[in-house]
């Protein structure tokens, strides 16, 4: 019996000498800035080799600050332990102490339920130039240059002489080519209307029972992409998912609750794509259904904006 006992209490101590099976550490280069003046903000994500690890995406912001790029830098090992960094430039409008946390980030290991890793957050430094500079009130900006005068009569002339040109052609075009009335084409059919049917369609084809779920994610991630590009005018077929989430963040034409929702829509994707993440049934319905209700939010967002408009 003593003899258990203490093989249980060894075992105790040496699981609690062991590293977490993820941990994650946050930076910022420098720690001290001015008001508007751009520093990196890293996110090194330090785990074991048998975790699988999912790092959150913001879209806008961090803490105070605001975020105008980022990117991931290559996996390496270190230790026999694998490292994801992620860095972000990140600007600040306030003077004070800023608290930063870092993203949320989740892993699983084999044989157990998806759980969060530990958070770390570091304070970062933003100072006022007034403050800095007692004689800064004194400062004023530069004047504009002054125009350099152009000469527009060559360019009038051209114009008109162009423009000439194009009427007579119209009117000769008009009399020599009297077109017939044409019968009027059926509208487009809306983009959230070809989305809805090519979902139903890849959920037809069965893949996920075939065992194909790259292919399954792929045509998926496609089919809202193309729905994005014919939505909103992005080209978002050529761009990465960073690109993308960065671009719609930049201009606003998505709201922060459908950025959200697509950019967990598309890590996910990417994971299964590119990182050979094998994810479960219940994975690949859920992102069926997110991805219909991206598509079915964003085209009743968009009726409203128009039924406002009329």
């Amino acid at each position: 019996m003593r003899t258990l006992a203490a093989l249980l209490l060894l075992a105790a101590v040496t699981h609690a000498g062991e590293p977490p099976p993820v941990a994650v550490h946050v930076r910022a280069e420098p720690s001290t800035v001015t008001i508007g003046t751009r520093f990196r903000y890293t996110v090194d994500v330090v785990s074991s080799k048998d975790a699988e690890v999912f790092v959150t995406q913001p879209a806008e912001r961090i803490g105070d600050c605001d975020i105008v790029d980022f990117g991931i830098d290559p996996p390496a090992q270190r230790d026999d332990r694998t490292v994801l960094s992620r860095w972000y430039q990140l600007v600040c409008w306030e003077p004070g102490h800023h608290l930063l946390k870092s993203p949320l980030v989740q892993y699983r290991t084999f044989g157990e339920e998806k759980q969060d890793a530990p958070t770390d957050e570091l304070g970062v430094t933003v100072e006022s130039l007034l403050e800095k500079e007692p004689n800064a009130s004194d400062i004023r900006d530069i004047k504009a240059p002054e125009p350099i005068p152009v000469d527009w009569r060559p360019y009038w002339i051209l114009g008109g002489g162009i423009l000439a040109a194009v009427l007579v052609a119209v009117v000769l075009h008009r009399v020599l080519n009297r077109p017939k009335r044409a019968a009027p084409a059926a509208p487009p059919r809306p983009p959230a209307e070809i989305a809805a049917a090519e979902l139903e369609r890849l959920r037809g084809r069965r893949l996920v029972e075939q065992g194909a779920f790259k292919e399954y994610y792929s045509a998926l991630s496609d089919i809202v992409r193309r729905y994005l590009e014919h939505r909103f005018q992005l080209r978002a077929p050529e761009m990465t998912t960073e690109e993308f989430l960065l671009a719609t963040a930049r201009d606003g034409r998505l709201v922060a609750a459908h950025r959200r929702l697509l950019g967990e829509f598309l890590v996910e994707s990417d994971l299964v794509k590119f990182a050979r993440h094998l994810p479960t049934i219940a994975d690949t319905e859920r992102a069926w259904a997110a991805a219909r209700r991206f598509v079915d939010e964003t085209a009743a967002a968009r009726r409203e904006m128009l039924r406002a408009a009329g």
